[in-house]
């Protein structure tokens, strides 16, 4: 009778374990988020809104670290921080590798999903694993009519030592050596909109338009539903990447202006549709087109292309 008691209390224990260190997949919808803070399940929720948004109102739980502490200087903001300053704010939002991590942001458009998604691939780069993305963020918590509070949360600082994930990442030289040596185990991929990648728009750190030589055009917006700003199903989604052959190369490299659109197809790509050895070149365009020494470049606009669109800019101004 006493094994049996024994065996009974050591089996809860397990049971209840489990509960509180409970993964989820990459991707959260709203019922399943609010089902687990009903269980009491141990998540650290970060809301990477402005401090503005986050006092007017935040999921139960979360803590505030606006998306301006995960992102570089003004002229590259895709540009990563150096190691030191990560680890200081992760240890600052309490963060380990014992619970799980959930990410959410606005949700107001398709755009402010990349954030969540660059703040979920810097958290995976500095070797957390436990993560997950709240689709359609808080919008859709909001429409849900899920309990909101405006009380701000603090938490106890960690000791997590960050280790990175150089894998993930892939810089401006590396990228260059690839190019240069003709390379064809991989796929480079521009996230951005047909008309920044055929040079008709840039960005505004970007000091020429065009693409990177070799890229194919893969725009970030296809993984929408068509009705609101959440990504499509992940059925939906595998049968896009099959379709357009994205499944086919060993390595892919995601990149945009600043990482940013780019961060949403590296996650559709990697934790979605589960492609092998997805990267993701933070800096981007910002920093090549910036380099002092002229890097290899596609549809780049001719002088006379330059001026007019110089022209029309001062027009609409």
């Amino acid at each position: 009778m006493r094994y049996i008691t024994t065996l009974g209390v050591f089996l809860f224990s397990l049971v209840i374990g489990n509960l509180q260190a409970a993964s989820f997949q990459p991707l959260l919808e709203v019922q399943q988020l609010s089902a687990a803070l009903e269980t009491n399940t141990a998540l650290h929720i970060i809301d990477i809104r402005s401090p503005a948004d986050y006092a007017a109102g935040h999921i139960p739980g979360a803590v505030s670290a606006p998306y301006g502490k995960w992102r570089g200087p003004a002229n590259s903001p895709g540009q990563l921080a150096d190691k030191a300053h990560f680890e200081q704010l992760v240890q600052q939002l309490g963060l380990t590798d014992k619970q799980p991590i959930v990410v959410y942001s606005s949700g107001a458009n398709e755009t402010d999903f990349g954030a969540t998604a660059r703040v979920y691939w810097t958290l995976k780069y500095l070797g957390l694993t436990d993560l997950t993305l709240l689709n359609g963020g808080f919008k859709q918590w909001q429409q849900a009519l899920q309990a909101v509070e405006t009380t701000a949360n603090k938490v106890e600082p960690s000791q997590y030592a960050v280790q990175v994930k150089d894998r993930l990442a892939i810089d401006k030289d590396e990228l260059l050596a690839r190019i240069n040596q003709q390379d064809t185990s991989y796929q480079l991929l521009d996230a951005r909109p047909p008309s920044f990648f055929n040079g008709q728009k840039k960005a505004p750190m970007a000091t020429t338009g065009g693409t990177i030589a070799t890229a194919e055009n893969i725009p970030f917006q296809q993984w929408f539903n068509s009705y609101d700003t959440r990504l499509r199903s992940a059925h939906e989604i595998q049968q896009l990447v099959k379709e357009q052959g994205l499944d086919q190369a060993a390595e892919t490299v995601s990149f945009c202006n600043t990482g940013h659109w780019a961060a949403t197809n590296w996650f559709v790509l990697s934790e979605v549709a589960g492609l092998p050895d997805v990267r993701l070149y933070p800096a981007s365009l910002a920093e090549w087109t910036q380099s002092t020494v002229g890097l290899p470049m596609e549809n780049t606009p001719n002088r006379w292309e330059q001026i007019q669109a110089k022209f029309s800019k001062l027009v609409s101004e």
